[in-house]
């Protein structure tokens, strides 16, 4: 016979073996106890959670012949057909291979044929994200009302791409990542099973590792299995997947807090020659790092001083998040660990000139290939003054970041003050009734990020030239105002129009309209400005948006408003 992988021989086959999602286990236990079944149900969550299974046992189950309190039996026809994976009424489509028109018309043409031989015929789409626009449309209306004995179950990993459409005709049920309590007692159990030797730590290890993905676990397990001779230890886990053991992550934490730039750079060449991953190694470090904070006030006892590790847990998560985007790993990440030394003066007594020489040197040569803005400084500065010019290159480019972040700003209020000026609701009619057309962007490569995100959004005004759109967040709003001129572009594609598009929060809008109507009272209106080239000097900005006084306001308060936005405007304001 053989050999089967861990993952498949101990994937759960009835809900009692489901680990880490109860809540889902329940509704779909109820489920079928209840005969509230659904036609169509939507798994999403992170990968190896548990959605393909937990789409097989749910097919399992509908058609089991004798259910006992939402439990299949297991042994009737039906339940041994599923299992033994030859039953033809189960029909499982992997949408990454079979994304298109095609496949789906197959689908619609066969759903009307009654199944052979289980009571209801299930449809299971893998990554079903990975559908064409045209392959999504085509599912739309069998979808929404399939015949009575079909059900459909859709599982993907990333919900956003899929169409609000498509989603709003299923029952989502959100799969979250298992805890590593749940997936060390499972794998405690599939070593006891096997007669595995392990070592202490070892699993813990891998629950850590596999960030709540259950199938990543039990293959890291099994990928340890086979390159260990006899006992698992830690060592070769460390070894197999590029992980620094914890005395040698102790002994770094130590070097940065004394300021040892030799030994550093010496362990950071060594762990990067070897081939491991530093993406990895710096969320190792927080990890350790928060270990050791909980250590210390739980029991006061601590071998670093305390503010020096929660500092340097703030540098390891922005710095672990850079990593992963960045092509200079190693640069980004040596740089990274010498700036926070000198910012958060850390004990240099330990650091002799030539330390300070090599670092410098080292520091110049990296920077001088991938951050163009640190060449220029370093190179001309003595070595003896690197703190300086570190200091004042980012000195400068917060400087920088806090001019675009104000510039941001002006300009979304003069997006606002302009759309307030020209404003109907015939603009605002005409945008909503395209809006939905983002859908179709929704897997474009270019605008996919950017037509999910406008999805989520409300539009609250429109101008032959401007939108307002309001968000629930304030991280939402930030991020929009990122997307710079790709918004306009997309709305071209879908209106014709290149529209101005301004973000707030509905806090915001209710006091932009509340603004608006005093404003309308005073009988003041909004003029009209042409929108400025941000990169030019700050004196060629204009004030701030203003209303101008004597101006005649022929229709009433309430007309004026109903005019430029609809009702609805009113009814906020009151």
């Amino acid at each position: 016979m053989s050999y089967q992988t861990l993952y498949r021989k101990y994937r759960p086959s009835d809900l009692s073996d489901v680990a880490g999602q109860k809540s889902i286990v329940k509704i779909i236990k109820n489920s079928l106890k209840f005969g509230r079944i659904s036609h169509a149900y939507l798994f999403c969550g992170p990968r190896g959670t548990g959605k393909t299974t937990m789409a097989r046992i749910l097919a399992k189950n509908v058609n089991c012949l004798d259910i006992q309190d939402g439990m299949a039996c297991g042994k009737c026809k039906n339940c041994l057909s599923i299992l033994n994976g030859n039953c033809p009424d189960i029909i499982e489509l992997d949408a990454a291979s079979n994304n298109g028109v095609d496949e789906i018309r197959e689908i619609k043409n066969k759903v009307t044929l009654v199944p052979t031989e289980l009571k209801y015929k299930v449809y299971v789409i893998d990554e079903v994200h990975m559908l064409s626009i045209g392959a999504f449309n085509a599912l739309l209306k069998t979808l929404e009302e399939p015949p009575e004995h079909v059900i459909f179950i859709l599982a993907t990993t990333d919900l956003h791409k899929v169409p609000i459409t498509i989603i709003s005709r299923c029952q989502c049920l959100d799969f979250h990542r298992i805890s590593e309590e749940e997936i060390i007692k499972r794998l405690s159990q599939i070593a006891e099973i096997e007669n595995f030797d392990i070592e202490d730590g070892v699993l813990e290890s891998i629950a850590n590792l596999s960030d709540g993905g259950f199938r990543d676990a039990i293959g890291m397990l099994d990928k340890l299995v086979s390159y260990s001779d006899n006992k698992l230890t830690l060592s070769d886990f460390e070894e197999l997947n590029g992980i620094v053991s914890i005395e040698d992550k102790k002994n770094f934490l130590k070097n940065v807090e004394l300021g040892d730039v030799k030994n550093i750079i010496d362990f950071i060449d060594k762990v990067y020659n070897k081939g491991k991953d530093l993406v990895i190694f710096s969320q190792d470090l927080m990890i350790l790092c928060r270990n050791l904070i909980i250590d210390y006030y739980s029991y006061q006892k601590l071998d670093f001083d305390i503010e020096f590790l929660l500092n340097f847990v703030d540098v390891l998560n922005s710095l672990s998040n850079d990593l992963k985007v960045t092509s200079n790993v190693r640069i980004v990440f040596e740089t990274r660990i010498l700036s926070f030394m000198r910012q958060n003066n850390v004990k240099n007594d330990y650091i002799s000139s030539s330390q300070v020489d090599n670092a410098c040197n080292l520091s110049v040569d990296n920077i001088s290939n991938c951050v163009e803005e640190f060449k220029e400084p370093l190179k001309s500065v003595e070595k003896n003054n690197f703190d300086e010019a570190i200091s004042q290159t980012k000195s400068n480019q917060k400087i920088i970041e806090k001019n675009n972040e104000e510039n941001l700003i002006r300009r979304n209020s003069i997006i606002i003050n302009n759309c307030f000026c020209n404003a109907s609701k015939k603009n605002l009619n005409f945008v909503k009734e395209n809006w939905e057309k983002l859908n179709e962007y929704a897997l474009d490569n270019k605008f996919g990020a950017i037509a999910c995100y406008l999805s989520d959004s409300i539009v609250r005004a429109a101008s032959d030239k401007e939108i307002i759109i309001t968000f629930d967040y304030e991280s939402l709003v930030n991020r929009g105002l990122q997307f710079g001129n790709m918004v306009g572009e997309l709305l071209n594609k879908i209106m014709n129009v290149p529209y101005y598009v301004a973000y707030l929060t509905v806090d915001q809008w209710n006091n932009e309209k509340k603004k608006y109507i005093e404003n309308l009272n005073q009988g003041n209106k909004y003029i009209y400005q042409e929108l400025i080239d941000f990169n030019d000097s700050s004196d060629k900005i204009e004030n701030e948006i203003k209303a101008s006084s004597n101006i005649e306001v022929t229709d009433s308060i309430t007309d004026e408003a109903i005019k430029l936005f609809g009702e609805d405007l009113i009814s906020v304001s009151e």
